[in-house]
């Protein structure tokens, strides 16, 4: 994405990882893309996620290392 580093409050997803986790290479794609919306987002920012997909098939996708 062609934003710079820390400059959203908020990023919404409505079925975006959904269509990730659909195609090819998914779980790789998935890493690539919430990696990029953690890099966005301002520390302390809300990542709000309408998924289909239960809980327990999307939590692991979500979890962000901080280190």
């Amino acid at each position: 994405m062609k934003y710079k580093n820390n400059c959203f409050d908020l990023v919404i997803d409505k079925s975006t990882l959904d269509s990730f986790l659909c195609g090819e290479h998914s779980f790789i794609n998935a890493a690539i893309y919430t990696k990029e919306v953690q890099r966005i987002l301002k520390v302390g920012g809300i990542f709000l996620v309408i998924s289909y997909g239960k809980p327990d098939n999307r939590l692991n996708h979500l979890v962000f290392n901080y280190c």
